[in-house]
């Protein structure tokens, strides 16, 4: 379906997206709205068609530390209205030591004393989730891009903190994995919602907005390099690109180790860096995420695999896999494990 194709009400997607810039303005107060811009090709179309609804906005792009460098050379040449955030810790933090200093995924890491995973991804609420906090925030979030996201709407509302609900990196298909990331009490747009991908890319060209260039080069999303929500090859392929950038989580992972010892925590199996890493990418078994393992080897995987964390997630996919007496003794397996490790997230 083309952007130009009329609904029943004789409106373009341009138009109606347009329209949803203007409709809610007078929510976003004088600050305007709060543009979550990630450089991708969906953050990239929502802040042209603000452009053209000519609505007050101010286009955001957290830098997180493991950013590709083509993607941020990308915004200070293309985008070089969009402001980059450094987020920060705060003056009065726990540890003296990090007051003041730039959150990283280098410091991050050691400090929770874990890598960051599937399930506790701690990265996204100190390096993204804060940001724009009681702003009205602008994301590229589309329906097409999971069955998650088809759930979610054009507009929502969030008035209390309390009112948590799951939010998502805007230019980054979960295909169909669930984020634990939570929104912090705001309001949300997503004006191209109901667009589809080769939507997207029709209005790039029809437009001519500029996109980053490592799509041209294969690249399916412009997330964190390391992200472990991709997929042990684009992981290995983006590790391979940025061998700086291993070596980095490397060092990283190692002061991690040795916190944990120093505090008599457990450290499972891992007597070095290297350990953390092959555990951090990917079951040892089959070398595989359990997103691409078939039915036999998730069965297999369940009852081996060391990292309990990236359980939850498939509880729903085994019990549609297993009959009900399997699926229970799958319940109180994982939950003996938990009990086990018992990760203290500090």
């Amino acid at each position: 379906m083309s952007i130009h194709q009329l609904d029943i009400y004789g409106k373009d997607k341009v138009q109606t997206a347009i329209e949803r810039f203007k409709t809610f303005e007078p929510m976003a107060g004088e600050d305007g709205y709060y543009l979550a811009f990630s450089g991708g090709k969906d953050s990239s179309v929502i802040k042209k068609l603000a452009e053209m609804s000519g609505v007050k906005f101010e286009a955001h792009y957290t830098l997180t530390s493991v950013d590709p460098p083509e993607l941020v050379r990308f915004i200070k040449d293309e985008q070089p209205d969009v402001v980059i955030d450094i987020p920060r810790y705060p003056d009065n933090y726990k540890n003296p030591k990090l007051a003041g200093k730039q959150i990283t995924m280098w410091n991050l890491i050691p400090e929770k004393r874990m890598p960051p995973t599937r399930i506790v991804r701690y990265c996204c609420s100190e390096l993204k989730e804060s940001r724009g906090e009681g702003r009205f925030v602008v994301t590229g979030v589309r329906k097409q891009e999971s069955a998650k996201r088809s759930m979610r709407g054009g507009l929502e509302l969030a008035e209390k903190k309390s009112h948590r609900m799951e939010n998502y990196d805007p230019d980054n298909p979960d295909e169909g994995m669930i984020h634990n990331c939570m929104k912090w009490a705001r309001k949300h747009l997503n004006p191209i919602i109901d667009w589809t991908t080769d939507e997207v890319w029709e209005f790039i060209r029809e437009y001519n907005v500029p996109y980053c260039k490592l799509y041209d080069e294969g690249f399916k999303r412009l997330g964190c390099i390391g992200c472990p929500m991709g997929t042990i090859k684009a992981r290995e392929q983006e590790f391979e690109r940025y061998p700086t950038y291993k070596r980095a989580y490397t060092r990283a992972f190692q002061k991690m180790i040795d916190v944990r010892k120093d505090e008599g925590l457990d450290i499972m199996d891992w007597n070095n860096a290297d350990d953390v890493n092959k555990w951090w990418i990917a079951d040892p078994g089959t070398n595989k995420h359990p997103t691409e393992m078939n039915a036999e080897e998730r069965m297999d995987y369940i009852q081996r695999v060391d990292m309990v964390d990236m359980y939850a997630p498939w509880i729903e996919v085994f019990k549609k896999e297993l009959d009900k007496r399997a699926y229970e003794e799958y319940q109180d397996e994982v939950r003996k494990e938990y009990e086990y490790l018992h990760w203290d997230i500090r």
